[in-house]
C-alpha cells in the first residue's frame, strides 16, 4: 500500500514539474505556474490511476485530457485568464512522445510493420486527446463557476481605470 502512495506522489511531482516546466518555456505569468502544473499533474494522475488499475491505454488518456480539460476551465474561471494558458502545459504530459519516437525508430530501422502500428496508435492518441478538449469546451463557460473569481489588484498606476466617472490623471501636474 505504500509503495502505491509513493508511485502516485512520484507522479504527481513529476508530471506537476513537466507541466510547469513548459508553462516556464511559453511565458505563462509566474503567478499562474502552480496552477499549469496543478493541471497537468492532474490529468496524468487521472491517467495513470485509470492504467493502474487495468484500463486500455486510450481510455486512460481520454480521461486524462478531461481532468485536465476541466481544471484548465476551473483555473479561468477563478484567476479569469485564458483557458489556453492552463489546457497547453495541462495536456503535454500526456502526449504520446514514446510512440512518435517508436515510429520514427521503427522507419528508420526499414521496419513498416512496427511504423505503421505505432504511428496509427499516436494518431489514435492524439485524436483522443483532441476529443477529451473538445468535450469540456463544448460546456458553458458559466458551468465551471465553482470558485469565486479572484479580484485583480489595481495598481496605482491604472487605479483611475477602475473608478467610475473620473478621467485619467493629468500628466503635466
Amino acid at each position: 500500500m505504500m509503495e502505491t502512495a509513493s508511485q502516485f506522489l512520484f507522479h504527481f511531482f513529476f508530471s506537476f514539474l513537466a507541466a510547469a516546466s513548459f508553462a516556464v518555456l511559453n511565458n505563462a505569468p509566474r503567478r499562474e505556474l502552480w496552477a499549469c502544473g496543478v493541471a497537468g499533474a492532474a490529468g496524468w494522475v487521472a491517467y495513470f490511476c485509470l492504467t493502474f488499475f487495468g484500463a486500455g491505454v486510450t481510455s486512460s488518456v481520454f480521461f486524462g485530457a478531461v481532468v485536465a480539460a476541466i481544471f484548465s476551465r476551473l483555473f479561468s474561471y477563478s484567476h479569469r485568464a485564458p483557458s489556453t494558458l492552463y489546457l497547453i502545459p495541462g495536456i503535454i504530459p500526456l502526449v504520446p512522445g514514446s510512440f512518435i519516437y517508436y515510429t520514427m525508430q521503427s522507419i528508420l530501422e526499414n521496419d513498416s510493420g512496427a511504423a505503421f502500428s505505432n504511428a496509427v496508435m499516436t494518431l489514435k492518441l492524439s485524436g483522443v486527446i483532441a476529443i477529451g478538449i473538445i468535450v469540456i469546451f463544448t460546456l458553458p463557460y458559466r458551468f465551471f463557476a465553482v470558485f469565486t473569481p479572484k479580484e485583480r489588484k489595481a495598481s496605482p498606476k491604472r487605479d483611475w481605470l477602475y473608478r467610475k466617472k473620473t478621467a485619467p490623471p493629468n500628466k503635466r501636474s
